[in-house]
């Protein structure tokens, strides 16, 4: 049957007319002829799909891509068939797998995928009116039953692809998962409030993160953060993708938005700090950082950010209050207290400036040293606190114990430090 049709395409006649030029009769009836004879190879191709779905899908291409395909572009019944032989050839592979046979993963889920794309352009010309402006539609409840049937397919293919490293193909199964949920054909399912939904958009939102294509990025995204699992990481891939397309004021308004939905993360507010100060903002900072303050006096994260905005702006004995404050809310808070010992060994080597070029005495020297000393010993405990809560951080700790350490003369401690300062 494959090989009669493969033939059956020499016996259409070539006719190839120019856009716009009025056809002869005789061109008229070759047209005539070439489209009887595409619609009679697709018949042929659908009566072949149930024993060879591979052979049926091979004997279309002349319907898709031949000389005269233009003909039946608009024939809901081309995309119909052609739909059906890629399900065939989808469900011998799905078989296999099933079977435990080595089956073609890459080809059932592209399959997949292209199905949807195929009964979607069917469903469209199938409810295009006539020339009487009637609609008779004739696949609606065949592409209903498909559609349905493989939707959890595209989700699969979207995590075998992502898996493979196959970022696009992978987005643009997670994708048409996510869309099809919306097709009007389906609604009846109540798909739009499945809870996949939300985990396929957080990872189409991730491959457009590895492929850097902050557009594919932003397409889902706003589904993305209803994943409870993932928000806070898909609000983040949100803000950066702003930035990234240079829409400002959004991404400063998810900054904001994020920066108090999620006190812990650094990435928002400092991504706000450091904006307000490349811009000269300085006084938009302040305001912002009050703001927060008055919507939540006891939210360390917006006490703790006046403290960051003093230390920046070197009024270091503004910091100290404002971090102490935070402290005073939460006694762990982290960066509180790598800030605040960071303010006295600042304070300790700004004294140790001022009086560099100073000529001193023995006594003045003495004096200096209980100075210095006091600095390093207010930040001592703290240093060491952060130790003790945060072994594994050693960025927050580790130089300025070290530095303790070494100004205070505790050689012991100072020889337990080296062990741990990364090697040159």
């Amino acid at each position: 049957m494959i090989k009669k049709l493969l033939l059956s395409v020499t016996l259409i006649l070539a006719v190839s007319v120019a856009f716009g030029q009025q056809l002869s009769k005789e061109e008229l009836k070759a047209q005539k002829k070439n489209k009887k004879a595409l619609m009679g190879l697709i018949s042929d191709a659908e009566k072949a799909i149930l024993d060879d779905p591979a052979g049926a899908l091979n004997a279309l291409q002349p319907a898709l891509t031949g000389e005269h395909s233009a003909l039946v572009a608009n024939e809901p019944y081309l995309w119909y068939v052609l739909a059906s032989a890629k399900l065939g050839v989808m469900q011998q592979e799905q078989l296999k797998m099933q079977e435990g046979q080595p089956c073609n993963e890459t080809l059932m889920y592209k399959y997949c995928y292209e199905i949807f794309q195929d009964l979607s352009r069917c469903d469209e010309l199938d409810k295009t009116p006539d020339a009487k402006g009637r609609v008779k539609p004739k696949y609606s409840e065949q592409i209903k039953k498909v559609l349905y049937e493989n939707r959890n397919n595209l989700f699969n293919g979207g995590a075998y692809f992502y898996n493979e490293e196959d970022f696009t193909m992978a987005y643009n199964q997670f994708d048409t998962f996510i869309k099809s949920a919306s097709y009007p054909s389906l609604a009846e399912f109540g798909l739009a409030e499945n809870e996949f939904n939300n985990i396929a958009a957080y990872y189409s939102a991730l491959c457009g993160m590895r492929l850097e294509d902050y557009k594919m990025v932003l397409s889902n995204i706003d589904i993305a953060v209803k994943d409870s699992a993932n928000a806070e990481s898909a609000y983040q891939f949100k803000a950066d993708a702003q930035l990234h397309v240079g829409d400002t004021v959004a991404w400063l308004n998810t900054l904001k938005q994020c920066s108090v939905m999620y006190p812990a993360n650094v990435y928002f507010y400092q991504s706000l700090i450091q904006y307000y100060d490349n811009n000269n903002k300085r006084d938009e900072l302040i305001a912002y950082a009050d703001e927060m303050i008055a919507s939540d006096p006891n939210n360390p994260l917006f006490v703790y950010v006046k403290g960051y905005i003093a230390q920046q702006g070197e009024q270091l004995e503004e910091a100290i209050v404002w971090y102490k404050k935070t402290l005073e809310i939460d006694p762990n808070y982290e960066n509180a207290l790598g800030n605040l010992a960071l303010c006295y060994v600042q304070q300790a080597q700004a004294y140790s400036n001022s009086q560099s070029t100073k000529k001193v005495d023995r006594e003045q020297m003495k004096k200096d040293k209980e100075i210095l000393d006091g600095y390093f010993k207010q930040a001592l405990p703290l240093y060491e606190k952060l130790r003790s809560i945060a072994p594994d951080k050693t960025n927050l700790w580790l130089n300025g114990l070290f530095q303790c350490y070494y100004n205070l003369n505790m050689e012991d401690k100072v020889k337990e430090m080296e062990k741990l300062l990364p090697q040159e």
